[in-house]
């Protein structure tokens, strides 16, 4: 009797033990603990951010609808890297952009950092600005805010909207000099998986007119870039032909308007360009009202010795394919995704 008094003493226990860990103890809800929408947004616009940006599509559009040359935005190339600068925090990018100008290419650098909040469901977007020069790699061990320029009022609050963040500053709280003029800007950054958006506007405090922009004001449309592996050969053997041919190898290019040159070991050398547009159309080029469809296309050129560039026939595939190639006979083009020396076998 006595052993089996023991033993149901043991079981009425383990049953205890067994319901301290159920439904009706507060163990139960210690598994994770929630944060705000804001946090979890952090973590996905973290991921999302980096990558290489392009407007060629709407440069190459402005022209061609024959916008006023007020309204035509200007080729800007945007590359934004998650880089490890410890005083800016652990969201912390570094953000080039290289804009085409009238007085030729102008390039600018900045440190963009995240943080969640203010708002539960915000997203803080803080820029801090080199005036002059470059933020080098090196430069990133030691750099502080304090070195770069950062304005109040200034910072981006971004939530989530469909498909996408949109980022906005609060209204003329973002007010500096620009050009020795009293100024204050109404921006907003909104960034998708496909594309980077951004208006620049700045306003004379005094008398309210906008001083920037297109006319239209528009905003940039930088959409986003694959980068390729590319190489030439020269001649570009084909068919199994056993014949010398020279390899130029690890070119590397961007699909949006991304367009690298290199030189031939002829004698007289030539001057060869690949270049890869993923051509996001603008406007309707079809007869009878029918859709034009979207395409990766490949163009290359040589530029002559009188300087004129001479264009060669091009080749174009879907816009989500990661190869690409051309054979004029006398020169091979083969662009991938992939490098080669990363290719598997496959059956």
């Amino acid at each position: 009797m006595e052993m089996l008094m023991t033993m149901i003493s043991r079981a009425f226990i383990g049953i205890l033990a067994l319901l301290a860990c159920g439904p009706l103890s507060p163990r139960a809800h210690a598994q994770g603990q929630d944060s705000t929408p804001g946090q979890r947004n952090l973590l996905i616009m973290a991921e999302l951010l980096p990558g290489i940006y392009d407007n060629a599509n709407q440069n190459y559009f402005d022209t061609r609808r024959a916008l006023p040359q007020a309204d035509r935005h200007a080729r800007v190339a945007t590359t934004i890297t998650r880089i490890d600068a410890p005083a800016f925090g652990p969201h912390a990018f570094l953000w080039v952009n290289n804009t085409e100008t009238a007085n030729g290419p102008l390039k600018s650098y900045r440190i963009a950092t995240l943080q969640a909040g203010p708002g539960a469901e915000e997203v803080l977007m803080k820029h801090f600005m080199k005036m002059q020069g470059e933020i080098t790699a090196a430069d990133l061990v030691s750099l502080k805010p304090a070195d770069l320029r950062r304005t109040d009022g200034c910072d981006y609050m971004f939530k989530r909207r469909a498909d996408h963040f949109r980022g906005q500053q609060l209204p003329r709280a973002c007010q500096f000099k620009w050009d020795g003029a009293d100024v204050y800007t109404d921006n907003e950054i909104s960034l998708s998986n496909s594309s980077l958006w951004f208006v620049d506007h700045k306003f004379l405090i005094k008398t309210g007119k906008r001083i920037t922009g297109v006319v239209s004001g528009e905003p940039f449309w930088l959409e986003r870039a694959r980068v390729f592996h590319c190489y030439a050969d020269i001649p570009g053997v084909s068919g199994g032909r056993d014949i010398p041919f020279q390899r130029y190898d690890n070119l590397t290019v961007h699909d949006r308007g991304g367009q690298v040159w290199f030189k031939t070991h002829e004698t007289p050398a030539r001057e060869i360009s690949i270049l890869l547009r993923n051509v996001t159309w603008h406007v309707l080029n079809e007869a009878n009202n029918q859709f034009n469809r979207n395409s990766l296309v490949m163009y290359t050129m040589e530029r002559l010795p009188d300087g004129t560039i001479k264009g060669y026939p091009y080749a174009f595939t879907d816009p989500e394919a990661t190869r690409i190639g051309i054979n004029y006979s006398w020169m091979l083009v083969n662009c991938a995704i992939t490098p080669r020396d990363q290719a598997r076998p496959e059956l």
